[in-house]
């Protein structure tokens, strides 16, 4: 029995395009959005509101304010870009893998061919908090169903099941061989299969032989995309971060899939000096989500205003300069806090006898007594300070932990056995390594860190606060 929720027999549709119609992967998909306004409505996660239900019990409407935070609104540009972009990539992919083509069939298998065609891979960076997973779990859903077992295409047998994306995290501390082998388990847990699990148990072996076992994967299944999350967790793996990107480079020209890698800024800092890397990995589109830098950019108030209009308090006060000037105060831009602010803030207005309203005081109050863990993370984008932004991703992570650490900590145990062969397989690297990427948050990844000056007055004055002393301490420490 196929698993809950999976396509058991997909509607083929036709377009007018032969390399769609003809083809089994495609037929059955939705076209990439036409425009930007379309991108948009894809997108959005609306929740679920109705105004009547300001009338309910107190206890009812705290539940409700939790929906607040499965809420997604596309208020960046960027966004679209992503989805039009990426979604396109993997219609490219698929034309190019025909099944039914004799060209189709060369290229899945690693033929000779003269299919023009070359995969890409796409990079989509930002703080943490700015919604890179959330995006592309949108980008992922507006996909289609995960897993697609076809039967008879235009008549003919066709008893194949297609995964449109794998998806994985790079856990901390991972190695080569754990991370396939995490495709290899993720593969077996969709489809409720043993046939892949314990890749790296079974192999003791090169760069080359993983790539030929996720190839079984990628071919058999018809995969269209990989993507790996957290990207930025290879910055703790020393020189066996090289293998995984130099991987990535092989699945991307070996078996002509597109390949999403997501990721905070750090993650830029793995591609100082090596031109080839930093060109391979952002030729399908570098996505930078980057967060606003005023109360009075219209991409924030376009995401304020939107979930302003989710308030379950009794009485909802109207959307304003004011609200947005406060929200960004105490979220300095970033969507994940503003929305976890608002919806606290609607919390500890039920809590209150009275009038029972959300305001700008009360933003600030919740964010002061509620959200201290926040706190030094604020402050360090408060600063603007380029030679403190690093710090701000591990802050957050900190005052937001992650919930489950068991893929993680599986992956540490075979750690140390592979890094003492770290310098096995080169690195492919020809071009300059003076590269230098520079992202849209204001600032420059460096080859080489230059001395580090003394903070000024006026930036100790807006890293601290009357309740912080530790804080600024343990910033100075770093100095």
């Amino acid at each position: 029995m196929p698993p809950a929720g999976t396509d058991t027999g997909p509607a083929y549709s036709v377009i007018g395009v032969p390399e769609i119609d003809d083809n089994p992967l495609l037929a059955h998909l939705r076209l990439p959005p036409e425009k930007d306004d379309d991108a948009f409505l894809a997108l959005g996660l609306q929740a679920n509101f109705d105004p009547k239900e300001r009338k309910l019990p107190t206890s009812i409407r705290r539940l409700r304010v939790n929906r607040l935070r499965r809420f997604f609104i596309p208020f960046l540009p960027t966004h679209r870009r992503a989805l039009i972009g990426i979604s396109s990539q993997m219609f490219d992919s698929y034309m190019a893998r025909n099944p039914m083509t004799p060209e189709g069939q060369a290229v899945l298998y690693g033929r000779p061919t003269n299919a023009p065609f070359r995969s890409t891979i796409s990079f989509v960076a930002g703080h943490s908090g700015m919604g890179k997973s959330t995006l592309m779990d949108r980008i992922l859903a507006y996909a289609g169903n995960q897993v697609c077992r076809h039967t008879v295409f235009r008549d003919q047998s066709f008893p194949e099941t297609q995964l449109l994306w794998l998806r994985r995290n790079v856990p901390e501390h991972c190695t080569l061989s754990t991370l396939c082998s995490t495709f290899g388990d993720h593969t077996d847990g969709i489809l409720g299969t043993t046939l892949y699990s314990g890749i790296s148990s079974k192999l003791k072996a090169d760069r080359s032989v993983y790539v030929k076992e996720i190839r079984k994967i990628i071919t058999t299944h018809h995969v269209g995309m990989l993507v790996l999350d957290e990207f930025q967790n290879l910055s703790l793996m020393g020189a066996g971060a090289k293998k995984i990107i130099a991987l990535l480079v092989n699945l991307r020209d070996e078996l002509g899939i597109p390949i999403v890698v997501i990721g905070t800024y750090r993650a830029l800092k793995l591609l100082q000096g090596n031109m080839s890397s930093a060109r391979r990995l952002c030729e399908g589109g570098y996505f930078d989500l980057e967060r606003p830098l005023s109360h009075n950019d219209e991409s924030w108030n376009l995401l304020c205003s939107t979930a302003w209009d989710y308030q379950w308090v009794r009485n909802p006060a109207v959307y304003s300069i004011g609200i947005a000037e406060a929200l960004y105060d105490v979220s300095q831009g970033i969507s994940g806090i503003m929305l976890s602010v608002l919806a606290t803030a609607q919390l500890a207005a039920m809590e209150e006898d009275g009038a029972e309203v959300v305001d700008a005081d009360l933003i600030r109050k919740v964010y002061r007594e509620r959200m201290r863990p926040l706190h030094p993370a604020i402050r360090i984008l408060q600063s603007g300070d380029p030679r403190l932004m690093d710090e701000f991703d591990d802050l957050y992570r900190n005052a937001y932990p992650t919930a489950d650490r068991s893929e993680e900590d599986s992956c540490t145990q075979q750690q140390s056995s592979e890094d003492g062969n770290s310098g096995s397989e080169a690195h492919e690297s020809a071009d300059s390594p003076d590269t230098k990427l520079q992202s849209k948050s204001g600032r420059r990844s460096r080859q080489t860190q230059p001395p580090i000056s003394r903070l000024t007055e006026e930036q100790i004055k807006k890293l601290v606060t009357a309740d912080s002393i530790t804080d600024i301490v343990s910033i100075l420490d770093r100095l």
